[in-house]
C-alpha cells in the first residue's frame, strides 16, 4: 500500500523529497519522441513530445501549490519545459489558460492567433515586395485571410519564424531587373536640386563633361569650333588628330592607325578621346541652348560591360533630330526613367507630348514632367508586339496566324480615327469567337495612345528618327566589341557624339548641328572631319582628272 509519501496517481508519482534524489529545481529527460519531468516530491511518467503535451505538463506543474498557497514553481524554471530561457514563454501560457476559463481542453484547442496560415501569408506578401513596412504587411494579410484581429506585433511574431533564403533570393531578382526603387523620388530629387550637377555624373547615373587628356592649348580647341577661322591657324597635329577621329569612326581599326602613324594604338585611343572630351562641353552648351523641345523620342540602347548589362537612354528632339538627355544607367527601371525625367525638369525641356516604343516604366515619365504631357506610342512597335502576339497564341496554325495579324494589324493602317474606333468595335463584338479577348484588353490601354497620331500633321506615327539614331550607334558599338568599363563606355559614347553632330547625314548632306547653327559648316573641325583628305592634301574631286588615266595610257603605249 502506498503511503502519503511515497504514491502513484494518473502516471504521477509522488515521492518524498529523500527518496527522489532530486534537488529545488525541474529536470526535464527525453528519450527519442519521449519526454518526462522529475521535480519536488514528484515524477511526471513518460509521454509522448508534443508541443500539446508539454504545454499541459508546464500548466499543471504551474497550479502545484505549497502549504502556504504559493506556486511550487516560478515561470522562469517552468519556461524550460518548453524549451525557452524566458520566463514570458511560461507566462503567456498561463494568460492563454485562464483567458480560456481553465478550460484545459479549449487551452490545448485553441487556435494560435500567428499559425502556418498567418506565416505564409506574410511571407507571399513579402515575396512580392520584401522592403514592404509592417503596418501594409498587416493591412494586405487581413485583406488576403479575411481577419481583423492581426496586429503588427503578431506581423512580427510572424517575421521572425520566416526564413531568410526566399526572400533574399526574390530581393536579388528585383535588384537585377531594376524593379527595387525604395524611396528613389527623394533621392533622386535631392540629387537633381542639388547646388552642384556632379552629383548624378559621380554617381554614374549621367553621361556630363567627363575631364579628359589635354591635346591641345585652348586655343587650338576655340579655333576649331570657330566659324570662319583657316585651316593655317589650326596646329598640324591637331589637323592629324581631327583625321584620326574620322578614320576611327569609319571603322578603320587603332592598330591599323597606330601603325600608319607610328604610334601604339593606345596613344591613338587617347588622342581621340582627349579631343572628344575637349570638344563636348562647348558642343553640349550649344544644344542645350539651341534646342526648344515640343516633341520628343525617348528609347534605350543595351550595352554590355564586363558581363553585366547596361542601357544608354537618349532623348532625341523631333524637331531638329538633336539628342538633349543622354545617359548610360544600369537598370532601365522605374528609378531609371524617373531619373530621365528629372534631368528633363532640371534642364528645363518639358515636351508637349513624349513617343515612346511602349516600354511600360516610361509611364512613369509623366508623374515627373506633369499631366499635360501627352503619352504616345509608336505604332510601328504595337504593330510588332501583335505580330509577336498572334504568333505566340495561335501558335502551329500558320494559315490561322496569316489571317488574324492581317485582321488586328489593319485596326491602325488607316489615316482616319472613326475608321480605327469602328474596327476596334467590330473586333471587340468578335473577340471571343476569334480567340483575341487579351488583345482587346490591351488595345483597349494603348488606343488612347496610338489614336493622337492617326491622320495627324502635329504628332508623328513612329519613333523612326531615333532608331535610325540607333542604327548608327550600332555599328560604332558592334565595331568595338562591347567596352572595358562604365568609364571607358562614357567616353566613347562621347566619341561617337561628337562625330555624329558634325558628320554629314547621307541623306540630307548636312550635320545635324547645322540645324540649330547653320555656321557650323564653316568651321574648321567639320571640314576637317567630312573633307578630311581635301583639307590635308589639298585633293580635288577625282571627277575633274577624269581624262589622266586615258592620257597616261597613251603615253606609256605611244603613237
Amino acid at each position: 500500500m502506498n503511503t502519503k509519501e511515497d504514491f502513484c496517481y494518473q502516471g504521477i508519482s509522488f515521492q518524498s523529497e529523500e527518496d527522489s534524489g532530486v534537488g529545488g529545481g525541474l529536470e526535464i529527460k527525453q528519450d527519442g519522441n519521449r519526454f518526462c519531468v522529475i521535480g519536488r516530491g514528484f515524477n511526471i511518467g513518460w509521454l509522448l513530445d508534443t508541443a500539446s503535451n508539454r504545454k499541459a505538463v508546464l500548466v499543471f506543474i504551474r497550479l502545484f501549490r505549497d502549504k502556504a498557497g504559493k506556486p511550487l514553481y516560478t515561470h522562469q524554471e517552468l519556461s524550460e519545459i518548453v524549451g525557452s530561457k524566458n520566463r514570458q514563454a511560461s507566462s503567456s501560457h498561463m494568460e492563454q489558460f485562464h483567458a480560456c476559463g481553465g478550460d484545459i481542453l479549449k487551452f490545448l484547442s485553441r487556435r494560435r492567433k500567428v499559425d502556418g496560415e498567418v506565416v505564409g501569408a506574410v511571407l507571399s506578401e513579402l515575396k512580392k515586395d520584401p522592403l514592404k513596412a509592417k503596418n501594409e504587411l498587416c493591412q494586405e494579410v487581413k485583406r488576403r485571410l479575411s481577419r481583423d484581429d492581426l496586429t503588427e506585433m503578431n506581423i512580427q511574431a510572424a517575421l521572425e519564424q520566416i526564413p531568410y533564403e526566399p526572400l533574399y533570393r526574390r530581393l536579388r531578382e528585383q535588384l537585377n531587373k531594376g524593379e527595387v526603387h525604395y524611396q528613389e523620388d527623394y533621392l533622386l530629387q535631392e540629387v537633381m536640386n542639388s547646388f552642384s550637377s556632379c552629383g548624378g555624373e559621380q554617381g554614374g547615373m549621367m553621361l556630363g563633361e567627363v575631364e579628359g587628356m589635354k591635346v591641345s592649348d585652348p586655343t587650338g580647341i576655340r579655333n576649331l569650333l570657330t566659324p570662319e577661322v583657316s585651316l593655317s591657324c589650326i596646329n598640324k597635329s591637331l589637323q592629324i588628330v581631327c583625321f584620326v577621329m574620322a578614320l576611327y569612326h569609319h571603322e578603320v581599326g587603332l592598330s591599323v592607325l597606330g601603325k600608319w602613324l607610328k604610334v601604339h594604338k593606345t596613344t591613338i585611343l587617347r588622342w581621340i578621346l582627349g579631343l572628344s572630351l575637349e570638344l563636348w562641353p562647348i558642343v553640349w552648351s550649344w544644344v542645350k541652348k539651341g534646342v526648344k523641345t515640343r516633341k520628343v523620342y525617348i528609347d534605350e540602347k543595351w550595352l554590355k560591360i564586363q558581363k553585366r548589362w547596361y542601357y544608354w537612354f537618349v532623348v532625341l528632339d523631333e524637331g531638329t533630330g538633336l539628342p538633349i538627355i543622354t545617359s548610360l544607367l544600369a537598370s532601365r527601371g522605374v528609378w531609371a526613367c524617373r531619373w530621365i525625367g528629372y534631368q528633363m525638369k532640371k534642364l528645363g525641356q518639358i515636351p508637349k507630348a513624349i513617343i515612346t516604343d511602349g516600354m511600360v516604366t516610361y509611364k512613369y515619365l509623366k508623374e515627373i514632367l506633369g499631366k499635360d504631357v501627352e503619352h504616345l506610342l509608336c505604332h510601328f512597335h504595337y504593330q510588332q508586339v501583335t505580330s509577336r502576339w498572334v504568333k505566340e497564341n495561335f501558335k502551329g496554325n500558320e494559315q490561322l496566324i496569316k489571317q488574324r495579324k492581317k485582321e488586328l494589324k489593319e485596326v491602325l493602317q488607316t489615316n482616319d480615327k472613326r475608321t480605327v474606333k469602328r474596327r476596334f468595335e467590330k473586333l471587340r463584338g468578335m473577340a471571343e469567337i476569334m480567340g483575341i479577348q487579351r488583345w482587346v484588353s490591351n488595345m483597349e490601354e494603348a488606343l488612347p495612345k496610338l489614336l493622337p497620331a492617326i491622320g495627324s500633321k502635329k504628332f508623328p506615327k513612329t519613333n523612326n528618327a531615333i532608331e535610325r539614331f540607333f542604327r548608327d550607334f550600332n555599328q560604332f558599338y558592334k565595331r568595338r566589341c562591347g567596352f572595358f568599363s562604365v568609364m571607358s563606355a562614357r567616353r566613347e559614347i562621347i566619341s561617337f557624339l561628337v562625330m555624329y553632330l558634325f558628320l554629314q547625314q547621307p541623306g540630307s548632306c548636312k550635320a545635324p548641328l547645322e540645324m540649330i547653327m547653320p555656321e557650323v559648316k564653316n568651321m574648321p573641325f567639320y571640314q576637317l572631319v567630312n573633307n578630311p583628305l581635301g583639307c590635308l592634301l589639298g585633293l580635288q574631286n577625282v571627277k575633274l582628272n577624269k581624262n589622266m588615266a586615258e592620257n597616261r595610257t597613251k603615253q606609256c603605249l605611244g603613237p
